[in-house]
């Protein structure tokens, strides 16, 4: 839990508010003349339910933290502090100016160290053997320069790097010198370097191949603080646009696999630095695509123990489920689907792809699901004429089954496994059903909260957020957005800041040293994949129903019960009726005109389609 949510938890906005005004009970709300403003009758509301506050007479609104901000003229920060200490919660003072410099200084020397082994490989002679084994692998120059090959002779790097300025320990931290016997020396020796990048395109640490007989034949960087082989995928800076476009990911097991497949236009695949996908790899994917390829070799794709290992991924996958809001504003489950691509024995996707790239084309294309591949791998391995092999399929592949999200998928595969086995459909729809039962239990046991701990931010908010932060193109479209859109102080501070600022970099520097978490989940945060045209309809949509919430909002208050309590014992002149009720007709007619522009985008964009 955040600090913030912390301080959130603890305080309760009434309790906050009634430090600085007389509230009076309004229903299940609170009431009170403004701070803010002049005024005769009551127009600032305190909502429990919601630990919200807004003032219908002058537009302010936020949330406990912007309350005590505009009341005290604090920056977040200063209310935070304020806040906490009130909470009794403590701050944690991070030096993250010292962090950040030393981040970018690992990744400033593993460009340098990149560069220096990209030049040996295409100029020095002691590369000669290097040079020799990327043609053999059927590589071109271009291909080579792209992804930035090269060659590690052993000696140089470290005096090189120091030349340029860099300390020793600097060069230890990146991961680039071993040491022993209080010896520093390079690291990787006689070996062709794969610089190995993330997201952005940094340079965070480096696989190397040996050209000799040496051991291990591929080594990679330690981890750092920038770099964790589980968190990182080979090709993804080069691959997350084709992935986008083609709502398909492929995934290899080796370095080669990808420059080849690359090379041949093939751009939507990576490799996953290991042999199995680890759950913070598939986050990554997720936010690029809903469907990922294993590319596996058969004595894998044949291998249950192997694939259990895929299935964790599987799982990951099923557990990153989003909820998509549509363009109607309901919502709907973007299912995620997991594929397996046979290849033919004893060839990789490098020789497949070297040798008949539509030989690829076609094998990718006829991926099956994996759960249809495992059925298959599994029945055959099991004699199916004996009821030891029957009960073995169904201890082995109903788990699987009963956990799919999707009920039509799941009837479908429990008949495919009720035709194979040769046992009733029923018996296993029986099975699958106390499976999901009985897991839901588990769940509710591991998972339940006290309701007191349970706290949700604004989904709409930082949709919106993670939309115009993720997609830098979007920012001409976000004309329209205001700070007073974001209910939740930690969503303006973040609106605000990146209203101010001109890239993600200074966005970063600038923004509040206690909202830096938050910034982190929202520039993270998983997002469907779509192409440009509809992101820049999803952003207009979130901002379309961040003003009609704020109308709507309004519009309860001039015409609910709660309008009529603030009237109560007042006598209101003709004038001030009139301006009431002529507020109340131009809230209805922007809401009807924001209905209009909804529908009439979603009829559009089904014309597009």
């Amino acid at each position: 839990m955040s600090t913030i949510d912390e301080v959130k938890q603890r305080l309760d906005i009434v309790d906050v508010v009634s430090g600085y005004l007389s509230l009076n009970k309004a229903g299940r709300n609170f009431k009170a003349l403004c701070p803010f403003h002049d005024e005769k009758t009551p127009s600032f509301f305190v909502f429990p339910d919601k630990q919200s506050w807004r003032c219908f007479g002058c537009g302010a609104g936020g949330d406990m933290f912007s309350f005590v901000m505009k009341k005290e003229g604090l920056d977040f920060s200063e209310a935070l502090k304020m806040l906490a200490e009130r909470a009794g919660v403590t701050l944690e003072r991070r030096k993250r100016g010292v962090e950040d410099k030393l981040i970018a200084r690992l990744y400033q020397v593993n460009e340098a160290a990149a560069q220096y082994y990209h030049n040996l490989l295409l100029n020095d002679a002691v590369a000669g053997s290097a040079r020799d084994y990327v043609r053999k692998r059927g590589l071109t120059d271009g291909t080579a320069a792209d992804f930035q090959l090269g060659f590690s002779s052993g000696e140089g790097l470290k005096i090189h790097l120091i030349e340029k300025g860099y300390s020793e320990n600097e060069l230890l931290a990146a991961g680039l010198l071993g040491e022993k016997d209080g010896r520093k020396y390079d690291l990787f020796r006689k070996r062709l370097m794969f610089p190995i990048k993330d997201i952005k395109g940094r340079v965070v640490g480096f696989g190397a191949r040996a050209l000799d007989d040496s051991l291990p034949k591929y080594l990679n960087s330690p981890q750092t603080a920038v770099f964790d082989k589980s968190s990182v995928l080979y090709g993804i800076d080069r691959a997350r646009g084709a992935i986008r476009e083609s709502g398909l990911v492929v995934i290899v097991e080796g370095y080669i696999d990808v420059i080849t497949a690359h090379q041949h236009g093939f751009n939507n695949v990576v490799a996953s630095m290991g042999t199995s996908l680890t759950e913070k790899q598939v986050r990554i994917l997720r936010g690029l695509t809903k469907t990922l390829a294993f590319a596996l070799d058969p004595d894998i794709a044949g291998d249950v123990a192997t694939l259990r290992g895929v299935e964790v991924a599987r799982r990951s996958l099923d557990r990153e489920t989003l909820e998509v809001p549509t363009m109607l504003g309901t919502t709907s489950r973007l299912k995620s689907e997991m594929k397996i691509i046979p290849l033919p024995r004893d060839r990789d996707p490098d020789d497949v792809i070297r040798a008949d790239p539509q030989e690829w084309q076609r094998l990718v294309a006829g991926a099956l699901p994996f759960i249809e591949h495992i059925i298959g791998v599994t029945v055959s391995n099991l004699d199916l004429t004996k009821p030891e092999g029957k009960s073995l399929a169904i201890e082995q592949l109903l788990p699987m089954i009963a956990e799919l999200g999707d009920e039509t998928q799941r009837e479908f595969y429990l008949g495919k496994l009720a035709g194979l086995l040769g046992v009733r459909e029923k018996v296993l729809l029986d099975k699958a059903a106390d499976l999901r039962r009985t897991h839901r239990e588990k769940a509710g046991r591991t998972t339940l909260k006290p309701a007191s701990a349970l706290r949700s931010g604004d989904p709409l908010e930082e949709r919106c957020l993670s939309l115009l932060l993720q997609h830098p193109d979007l920012r001409d479209e976000a004309q329209g957005l205001l700070p007073e859109h974001f209910e939740l102080s930690e969503n303006r501070e973040v609106f605000t800041t990146w209203r101010d600022s001109s890239s993600t970099d200074e966005l970063y520097n600038m923004i509040n040293m206690d909202l830096q978490g938050h910034l982190e989940a929202l520039l993270n945060k998983i997002l469907p994949p779509a192409e440009e045209l509809v992101r820049e309809a999803e952003l207009a949509d979130c901002i379309r129903s961040l003003e009609e919430r704020r109308l709507r909002l309004e519009e309860k208050f001039v015409t609910s019960e709660d309008a009529s309590l603030i009237r109560d014992g007042e006598e209101l002149d003709s004038a001030e009726l009139a301006a009431l009720q002529q507020r109340t007709v131009d809230i209805d007619a922007q809401l009807v005109k924001k209905m209009q522009e909804r529908t009439g985008q979603s009829s559009s964009n089904r014309e597009e389609q």
